[in-house]
Parts: structure tokens; C-alpha cells; sequence
């Protein structure tokens, strides 16, 4: 997000800006404590204007400090730190007063009303004690899994292309676009390999569209159809980047041997135009042979 951008969409009448702090999908961080900057230096601004963040994906992944980042209002989720899911928090800063949308019981300060589920809250504080023991060595353990599989996999596939940058990314996070293949009959196979990976956020996971992640930062429709999404965590090893590493491109292999789109490319050297959002640019300095195929 850039923050001029930010501060000239502010308005006299703006009450929230609500910013997610990692995406899932393709893994970008956004500097949250550089854009509550710019909305308090906004001079479009009105007196009072709630900085929110969606930090499901960020916190028990990377170190988080509301007090640092200087929000008024965070949002957290126990799945991402390895507890019970269906568990989240708020949190408010001090001072912050918010309407409740479910109203009835006295529960959570009359916030929210509604029997609390008591084990996974429990649970869900113990997994936070947890990430915060161990956030820093997990970070390290599965940021270098991650950056194997975003350097190796590009040197045994063609025409692939990582979404999303190197930097400023979520430590488990690996996004490719692959060109000439279809998402859902590359997941078919690497599930039959016992290799579990997704075409995005498991918000979409139902959705056969082109994820509206991918569509934002401009990839192709028919590049971005072959998509495929590793989230990985503090169990995986470096046994299962080697399979992975061994497998995915056979599996490639299979299904451009029955593609049209790819058979044509090799016939004539024309392809889609991945889009801007990849790293597509890297790969065609020259753009040579590149057309719009109707």
C-alpha cells in the first residue's frame, strides 16, 4: 500500500482504515507502523480517524507489538499459531470504543454477546505463549525451506513465475504462477504424491475464479488458473522440500504433455502475458515472442 495514496484517500468523514498486515495468499507484509503514520499526518483527515489491521496471518508467524505499530485496533487468530481454530481475539486500544453487532448477553464487556467457548480460548492463550517462546527460531527454520523451494523450483520448471516479492513476505509463504498448466488438475496429482498445497487463502478455497488477489496485481487470467499456494510451518522438513523438489516437475511435465496452450507456444513461441504482478519481467528482458492469443 503507499501511503500517499493512503493520505489522499482520506476524507473529513473518514472514521476507520483498515489494513491487512500479511496476506496469506501471496505473503506481503505492509508496513502498518509507516501507514498509521501517514493517516495521523493526513491533512484530509478529520479529527479522529481508527487505525485497524487484519493480523491473522502475521501474528504467532512474525514478531507483533501493537504498542510499536501503533494501531487502535488489531485482529488475531489461534489456527495460524497452531491452536484451535475457530478462536480469535480483538484487540483495542485504550481509549477505543466500538459498537457490538451482536447483541444480548453482558459477554466480553457487552462487546459481543454470546457463550464464550472456554477451551479454545484456553487453548488459544496457551498457543500464544508458545509462538512467543519460539517465533524468532520458527521464522528462521521455515524462511530457509521457503527460500528453496522460490530458488530451486524456477531452475527445474519453465515458464513459472513467483507472486508476490522476495522481500518484506511471510516466512512460510511460496506463490507461483505456472504457465500452460491448470490449477485444479496439478492439485489432483500432487495430492495423489501426498503433497497438500492450495490455489490460495482458505477464505476462497470454494471459489473457482481466479483468486481477486491475483487479479489485483494483474496477472493474466489463464497464468494465473495455474496457480499453486505452499504454507509452510514449523513441522515441515527439509526431507519433504527434497520430495516436493523431486516431484513437482514431473507433474508439470505430465500435464503440459496434454496442453494445447502449450503444444501452441511451442509451435510459435507466443504466449499470454503473465502481468505485472509476477516476476514475469525478470524472465523476458527482451519480450521477445510474447502476443495476446485471442
Amino acid at each position: 500500500v503507499d501511503e500517499s495514496e493512503l493520505k489522499k484517500a482520506m476524507r473529513r468523514d473518514t472514521i476507520l482504515v483498515s489494513v491487512q498486515y500479511a496476506n496469506p495468499e501471496i505473503g506481503t507484509i505492509q508496513d502498518i507502523k509507516k501507514l498509521v503514520s501517514a493517516v495521523k499526518e493526513s491533512d484530509n483527515a478529520g479529527k479522529f480517524v481508527a487505525f485497524h489491521t487484519d493480523a491473522v496471518s502475521a501474528c504467532g508467524t512474525i514478531p507483533v507489538d501493537v504498542k510499536d505499530l501503533g494501531v487502535d485496533a488489531l485482529t488475531f487468530s489461534a489456527s495460524v499459531m497452531y491452536g484451535p481454530k475457530g478462536s480469535a481475539a480483538l484487540y483495542l486500544k485504550k481509549g477505543v470504543r466500538i459498537s457490538p453487532q451482536i447483541e444480548g448477553g453482558i459477554q466480553e464487556n457487552y462487546r459481543r454477546s454470546g457463550t464464550e467457548n472456554l477451551p479454545a480460548i484456553v487453548g488459544f492463550g496457551k498457543a500464544c505463549e508458545i509462538a512467543k517462546d519460539e517465533i524468532v527460531k520458527n521464522g528462521k527454520a521455515v524462511q530457509k525451506l521457503r527460500d528453496r523451494l522460490i530458488a530451486e523450483l524456477p531452475k527445474r520448471i519453465e515458464h513459472i513465475y513467483l507472486n508476490g516479492a522476495w522481500e518484506n513476505r511471510l516466512p512460510g509463504n511460496v506463490n507461483f504462477s505456472i504457465e500452460f498448466v491448470e490449477g485444479e488438475a496439478l492439485f489432483l496429482l500432487l495430492d495423489a504424491k501426498g503433497i497438500m498445497a492450495s490455489s490460495g487463502s482458505a477464505c476462497a478455497s470454494k471459489n473457482l475464479k481466479l483468486s481477486h488477489i491475483l487479479n489485483a496485481i494483474g496477472i493474466d487470467v489463464a497464468v494465473g488458473q495455474g496457480s499453486i499456494l505452499f504454507t509452510l510451518s514449523k513441522f515441515n522438513t527439509e526431507e519433504e522440500i527434497n520430495y516436493v523438489l523431486e516431484e513437482f516437475p514431473n507433474i508439470v511435465e505430465r500435464l503440459r504433455d496434454m496442453s494445447p496452450l502449450y503444444s501452441y507456444f511451442l509451435k510459435t513461441g507466443s504466449r499470454k502475458v503473465a502481468g505485472p504482478g509476477t516476476d514475469f519481467d525478470d524472465h523476458h528482458d527482451d519480450h521477445c515472442s510474447i502476443e495476446k492469443i485471442d
